[in-house]
C-alpha cells in the first residue's frame, strides 16, 4: 500500500510543529518492547512520557534542537513495561532553539555541560520555524518505518 505523505503546520496547538500526514503509522499498535526493539537501532528514544502517553523521539540535527516525534498512547499496561500495548499517533517534526554558550567556565567539558544545562533552560524559541530539509529527512524516516511496521 502506498501513501502520499504531506506536511501540515499546526499552530492551533500553540506550537509551530509540522505534522506528517498521509502516513500509515497512526493507529499502529504493538507492545512497547516491540516498538523499542524496532526503533532504538534507528535512533529513537522514549521521551516526555508518563504512564499513559509519551513520545518516541529521533534527533535530526547535531545540536539536539530538531526532532522527529511519534506520539504514543497506552492502551493497556504502563508505558515503562515491555508488555504494555501502545498505539502510535501522527508523527511530527518539532524544533526547540536553546541558548548556547552560557555555560562557560563551569569546569566541565563544554558538550557535556551544554547538554546538561539545556534541559533546564527556557528555550530561546521553543516553536522555532522548521527548515524544509528537516521535514524532508523526517518524511524519509517515516517511509522507512512504514516498511518496518507493514
Amino acid at each position: 500500500m502506498t501513501h502520499t505523505i504531506c506536511v501540515a503546520t499546526d499552530k492551533g496547538r500553540g506550537s509551530d510543529l509540522q505534522e506528517i500526514q498521509g502516513t500509515s503509522l497512526p493507529g499502529t499498535r504493538a507492545t512497547y518492547g516491540y516498538f523499542r526493539e524496532a526503533l532504538e537501532p534507528n535512533g529513537f528514544v522514549l521521551a516526555n512520557w508518563d504512564y499513559e502517553r509519551g513520545y518516541l523521539d529521533k534527533q535530526l540535527d547535531d545540536q539536539g534542537m530538531v526532532f522527529l516525534r511519534i506520539p504514543v498512547k497506552v492502551l493497556q499496561g504502563e508505558l515503562d513495561s515491555s508488555d504494555a500495548w501502545l498505539e502510535m499517533g501522527v508523527p511530527f517534526v518539532i524544533k526547540h532553539v536553546y541558548q548556547t554558550g552560557v555555560e562557560t567556565n563551569t569546569g566541565y567539558v563544554e558538550p557535556l555541560a551544554s547538554s546538561l544545562m539545556n534541559q533546564f533552560q527556557e528555550p530561546v524559541d521553543k516553536d522555532a520555524p522548521i527548515e524544509e530539509r528537516w521535514v524532508q529527512q523526517a518524511e524519509q524516516i517515516v517511509r522507512q518505518l512504514e516498511k518496518i511496521f507493514a
